[in-house]
């Protein structure tokens, strides 16, 4: 949200917007402006809060100057002054629509109303200034309208968890989008526009379904790409995706891994791979072929109910993840030797008692 705020911007050649917010979190830290909750087991900052004093301040100071408003059922109008408006619960008894008279936002955001029964409508027209727009667990229907292509400075929409099924062709004007998060627990049926979205850098999905193979090749802005299709990907040049770090796939019985691990070879800048499994009309789930091609690959996440190790792994693995697998035999005589491993994390992955680790095992 930073980086779509413009907040961020790069310091160097190497380094994105992304680290340096990160880097700029971590300071806020340092400096106990900013309270660590959750860390990785790495100790990465996963999530953080401010203090309570800190927030009335910040909020109170930043309402003065009508830099933002927040918004409940207490509040009577809102400020035509206001450009960034945080919306905290709603009247659960009538349907509620944003439209003509709201200000000129930059920034629409909604909190706490997953439980709110009725409809919440909005008038695109209304927001052609917006560059924000999070409408996590608000219920709208299933169709996004039409008019989102008119929002052509949007550059970052936040639809997780709503009743979203489908986005509409005109999708594909939003060329100042960066990100799109879409994660639903159904599939989002969208027209063949992701390629045009040519300023996209994370596009988070659950499982997107499209009437032909979905193209995205070109987005070289493209960072994180989660989840597609097994079919879709072959179906790419995926060298054309020059800053691709994160890729999750749904793959098949029909799904070969090896073809798929060759394919994927040519994305030079790929670092995190995740496999999902759906099981196939023979419920079984392809072997694992290929994965020693990913030299460029450190992190490898595998969920599904796949009954055997991969027989080879990235030559430069260095974190692991197995989730809802089934394997028959004990993984640690295979994984204690992988060299540069210094992560594993293991989840409903082997249904046995015990794991055996030799005294020569992880020496690294």
């Amino acid at each position: 949200m930073w980086v779509a705020e413009g907040i961020m911007q790069k310091r160097d050649a190497e380094n994105l917007e992304e680290t340096a917010a990160y880097d700029d979190v971590e300071r806020l830290c340092g400096r106990n402006m900013v309270q660590v909750v959750e860390t990785t087991v790495d100790e990465r900052i996963k999530s953080c809060r401010i203090h309570d004093l800190l927030r009335e301040v910040a909020i109170r100071k930043a309402e003065d100057e009508n830099f933002f408003q927040i918004h409940d059922t207490r509040d009577g109008k809102i400020s035509a002054k206001s450009r960034y408006l945080a919306v905290h619960s709603l009247p659960l008894d009538k349907n509620y629509y944003f439209g003509t008279s709201i200000p000129p936002l930059r920034s629409l955001l909604f909190f706490n109303v997953h439980d709110y029964r009725e409809g919440i409508s909005l008038s695109f027209k209304s927001f052609r200034k917006l560059r924000m727009l999070d409408l996590e667990n608000v219920k709208m229907g299933y169709n996004l309208p039409k008019g989102i292509g008119e929002v052509r400075l949007l550059r970052y929409l936040g639809l997780r968890g709503t009743s979203i099924r489908r986005l509409p062709h005109s999708f594909g004007c939003l060329r100042n989008l960066q990100t799109l998060d879409i994660r639903n627990s159904y599939p989002v049926r969208v027209s063949n526009f992701i390629w045009k979205l040519e300023s996209l850098r994370h596009l988070y999905a659950y499982d997107m379904k499209c009437d032909v193979p979905l193209k995205i090749e070109g987005l070289r802005n493209l960072q994180t790409l989660s989840r597609v299709r097994f079919d879709d990907i072959m179906h790419n040049n995926m060298k054309t995706l020059t800053s691709l770090q994160k890729l999750g796939i749904w793959v098949d019985d029909r799904s070969n891994i090896d073809k798929l691990c060759t394919h994927l070879s040519e994305v030079g800048s790929l670092k995190t791979l995740h496999l999902y499994s759906i099981e196939g009309r023979g419920f079984w789930l392809p072997p694992l072929y290929g994965l020693s091609k990913l030299h460029q690959v450190t992190e490898l996440k595998l969920s599904g109910q796949w009954k055997m190790l991969p027989p080879d792994f990235p030559p430069n693995l260095s974190r692991l993840s197995l989730k809802d697998m089934s394997l028959w035999n004990d993984p640690m005589p295979v994984l204690e030797k992988l060299g540069q491993l210094s992560f594993l994390k293991m989840k409903d992955a082997y249904k046995e008692q015990q794991l055996v680790i030799s005294g020569h095992g992880f020496t690294n």
